[in-house]
C-alpha cells in the first residue's frame, strides 16, 4: 500500500512520504489559503504531483481542526474553506481513498513511531504554533475523546499570574503564535518570528511578552502532566521546535509548578520531527485503520474515527 502524508495547518500544507528504510521525505510546502478550500485542494494535488509517490492509493490527512461524530470539520472560523464538509469525501478519489486525522493526534502518533516520543508508553504531546492543543497517547493510540475533541489545552482557561491585567478568554490567546504576535504588534498581527527574535536581541517589551506567555504555556504543560501522569513529554509546532528559548523557558515554569516528585522527573524534549511530525503521524494513522479497497463508507468512517 503506497501512501503519501500531508499536513494542513493554519500557514501552510506540508506533504512528504515514507521511503522504503521508514524515513520521512519531504515532499514540499506551500501557503495555505485562508477561507478556500477549493484553491487549498489544488496546493494538495499539486504537492503530491511527485514520480516519488505517483498512483498512491492512500492520501493521509492530518488538518489543524477536529471533527463531529459524522466526519464533518467543525473548523469553526471556517479558516481551511470545508467547515461542515466531511474532509475524506472532498479529497477521496475512485483510484485513491483520503483518511483524515486530527493534527495533534498525527503529530503524537508521528513522534511516537519516528521521533522524539519512541520508546515512551505513555506520552503527552503538545503542540505550540498557529494554536496550542496536545494528544496523550497510550501504547501507541491517541485519546480521542467522546466527541474527537480530546485536544483542545488551548482552549482552556489561563492559569492565574502576577499581572493586574490578564484576561485572556484562554491559554492559546496568550501562547500561540497569533498570540505573541498580537501581544507586541497589535490585534491584526499573526507572525510571533519578529517577536521571538526581538526577545533573543533583548528588547524589553518582547522580553516580557515571552516571558509572560512561557509562564503560561509551562503552567498548562504542569497542569497536564498532573492529570495525564505522562512517561514523557514532547513538545511539537512550529514554535515548540523553532523557538527554543521560548520552549525552555516554558519547561522551567512546568518544573517549577509541578509538585510530585515523580511529575518533576518526567523527560521533556523537543519534537524530533520537526514540522513532520503530523503528517508523518498521519501516514501511520493510515496504516493502523486501512483495510480494504478506497470506498465511500471507508473514507467517511476513517474521518470519524479521527
Amino acid at each position: 500500500m503506497r501512501t503519501v502524508g500531508v499536513d494542513i495547518g493554519g500557514t501552510k500544507i506540508a506533504a512528504g512520504f515514507l521511503d522504503e528504510t521508514g524515513r520521512p521525505v519531504l515532499l514540499g510546502t506551500a501557503p495555505t489559503s485562508p477561507y478556500d478550500g477549493e484553491a487549498n485542494v489544488r496546493t494538495i494535488e499539486r504537492l503530491i504531483d511527485d514520480p516519488r509517490v505517483v498512483g498512491a492509493e492512500v492520501l493521509a490527512v492530518s488538518v489543524a481542526t477536529t471533527f463531529e461524530n459524522d466526519g464533518a470539520l467543525r473548523d469553526p472560523r471556517g479558516w481551511f474553506g470545508w467547515k461542515g464538509q466531511v474532509l475524506a469525501d472532498v479529497l477521496t478519489k475512485p483510484e485513491r481513498q483520503a483518511l483524515v486525522f486530527a493534527d495533534a493526534a498525527a503529530g503524537a502518533v508521528g513522534e511516537c513511531t519516528h521521533g522524539a516520543g519512541a520508546g515512551y508508553d505513555h506520552l503527552l504531546y503538545v503542540t505550540v504554533g498557529t494554536g496550542v492543543s496536545h494528544s496523550f497517547v497510550v501504547n501507541g493510540e491517541p485519546l480521542h475523546g467522546a466527541r474527537n475533541a480530546a485536544y483542545f489545552s488551548g482552549y482552556t482557561p489561563q492559569a492565574r499570574c502576577d499581572r493586574r491585567q490578564c484576561d485572556f478568554p484562554h491559554v492559546e490567546g496568550i501562547c500561540s503564535g497569533p498570540g505573541l504576535a498580537r501581544a507586541f504588534f497589535g490585534p491584526e498581527a499573526r507572525d510571533a518570528r519578529p517577536v521571538i527574535a526581538a526577545a533573543t536581541a533583548g528588547d524589553p517589551r518582547a522580553v516580557d511578552v515571552v516571558d509572560h506567555a512561557a509562564w503560561h504555556l509551562g503552567a498548562l504543560i504542569a497542569t497536564m502532566v498532573s492529570m495525564y501522569d505522562p512517561s514523557g513529554v514532547v513538545i511539537g509546532g512550529g514554535l515548540g521546535t523553532g523557538a527554543s528559548d521560548y520552549r525552555q523557558q516554558a519547561v522551567e515554569v512546568a518544573r517549577s509548578l509541578i509538585t510530585t516528585e515523580h511529575g518533576k522527573g518526567v523527560p521533556v524534549v523537543p519534537a524530533s520531527l520537526g514540522e513532520m511530525s503530523c503528517w508523518v503521524g498521519a501516514i501511520e494513522m493510515a496504516a493502523m485503520q486501512h483495510a480494504g479497497p478506497p470506498t465511500h463508507a471507508d473514507a467517511t468512517l476513517a474521518a470519524t474515527i479521527a
